[in-house]
């Protein structure tokens, strides 16, 4: 049974593959069962090199950029119609230079990118349990959704080239399941 459901999955995946991919930062247990009332503070760190584009909404053809960034979010997870649900909220701070080959274009950026926020709930395996009953909780498949949205509130200058914020909102909703493999999901 479980070997049909993983060639029911690779199948959806291999059919529905779009003639482009491209890459995302996603953590692995976004979509996991978490007790509620837990408060969650991150630091995040990232390095990106391009030769393209750190935003992939423009590409520089033959920019070199070097990407260091910081990030601090916080979580807060909560009961939502005997669901767990969370709110996220972060703050990018980073430094980012670079040049554009056969120009004199070169440039560095250092501050605050812009900020996000996140509202996201289980529909499916996540009941809504206190840290004591979340001891006897057992992983299953998980089915998600979210809506993340990015406000313009970093570093921004329409004069320059490179800039750490985007002058834009933008709206990332999500749908995602999520399936325990291995000996922790029997």
């Amino acid at each position: 049974m479980r070997k049909g459901l993983i060639f029911v999955y690779l199948a959806l995946a291999v059919s529905c593959v779009p003639e482009q991919l491209y890459a995302q930062f996603t953590d692995a247990r976004t979509y996991d069962n978490t007790p509620v009332g837990v408060n969650q503070l991150e630091l995040d760190y990232a390095y990106a090199r391009s030769n393209a584009s750190i935003d992939t909404s423009l590409i520089i053809a033959g920019a070199q950029l070097n990407l260091n960034q910081g990030t601090i979010e916080y979580t807060r997870y909560f009961s939502f119609f005997h669901r767990v649900a969370w709110f996220e909220a972060g703050v990018p701070l980073a430094g980012l230079n670079g040049s554009v080959n056969g120009t004199r274009i070169q440039a560095s950026r250092t501050g605050a990118g812009d900020s996000s926020y996140e509202v996201a709930t289980l529909l499916k395996g996540g009941p809504a349990l206190s840290v004591a009953q979340f001891a006897d909780y057992k992983p299953t498949t998980t089915v998600g959704v979210s809506l993340t949205i990015t406000a313009p509130t970093g570093q921004y200058n329409a004069e320059k080239l490179l800039n750490l914020g985007t002058d834009r909102w933008s709206f990332k909703p999500e749908l995602a399941v999520s399936h325990p493999f291995g000996p922790e999901g029997k």
